[in-house]
């Protein structure tokens, strides 16, 4: 999750501008060459990752707005040989956020949230998620819209915020839909929820349309595209879909025809289940 947050929030960000390319001490300049120093060299396999968080972290320094975003989200997630750190993070965050990034606000909640800066600070969060998303921040308004629906009292601002943010984050459309299904009994509803994360390409939602169709419940029964559902979530690695995909095909119709393609599924899931070593988990 860390990750794709830090996609996103690059997809997010503009261009650097190079206005002072002549000045190789500028924060424009350090930062383009941060930039060099993260593409594979012609000559050498791996790119010069030291170097570019040095060239980083002097452009952060120097007031660069996206460079104190990347070295924020470089301590938030950890990774190539740096520790995650999360009073590092905050810290480049903080000054992001100072300078106006709404991004960076949903980076300070999530801190604040999970407890990583030494307790757990619910009223921080939501402020940093308000900020966000009255920004327009897609998000801001999932992350604060998903935790105003957990009280009946907030519960209705919580579905506006989470409609608003459900055509850019697929996760918003199955949180609606889980919420409609399990908590407001309407299952009609919950499945047109569960349809769009699905489409936008939640694996969950997808799993979960897959199960409605193979039923029949609530939507009209259509085995075809229920296993054509599955298959989307189980291709992305979700490991409940993989499981019952691989279920059906060895105990369904024709077990014996699709043996291939349940052994398949079924390596790819037991590769998944593997614990992954502690070096590598960054």
């Amino acid at each position: 999750m860390k990750r794709a947050l830090l996609l996103v929030l690059l997809l997010l960000l503009p261009a650097c501008r190079q206005d002072s390319a002549d000045d190789p001490d500028s924060p424009e300049s350090q930062y383009a060459k941060a930039q060099s120093l993260l593409k594979p060299n012609v000559e050498h396999a791996e790119s010069d990752f030291a170097g570019a968080l040095a060239c980083l972290q002097k452009a952060a320094e120097g007031g660069l707005l996206r460079a104190q975003l990347d070295l924020g989200g470089i301590y938030f997630a950890g990774g190539h040989g740096v520790a995650a750190d999360a009073r590092q993070a905050c810290e480049w965050f903080t000054r992001a956020a100072a300078q106006g990034s709404r991004e960076a606000e949903v980076f300070l909640g999530i801190l604040q949230y999970d407890g990583s800066l030494g307790r757990k600070d619910v009223p921080a969060a939501l402020r940093h998620w308000r900020s966000a998303a009255q920004a327009g921040v897609a998000e801001g308004q999932y992350r604060l819209g998903r935790l105003l629906v957990q009280s009946e009292d907030t519960r209705k601002e919580g579905i506006e915020w989470l409609e608003k943010a459900s055509s850019a984050v697929p996760q918003a459309a199955t949180t609606l839909g889980n919420l409609y299904y399990k908590y407001l009994n309407e299952p009609d509803a919950a499945a047109g929820w569960f349809e769009k994360g699905a489409m936008a390409g939640d694996p969950m939602a997808q799993h979960i349309v897959a199960e409605m169709l193979l039923l029949g419940d609530p939507l009209p029964k259509d085995p075809e595209r229920g296993m054509a559902m599955l298959r989307m979530a189980a291709g992305q690695d979700y490991k409940p879909a993989m499981a019952r995909l691989i279920n059906i095909l060895r105990n369904g119709k024709d077990a014996a025809g699709n043996e291939k393609e349940a052994a398949a599924w079924d390596a790819r899931l037991q590769e998944l289940m593997k614990p992954v070593p502690a070096a590598e988990q960054k």
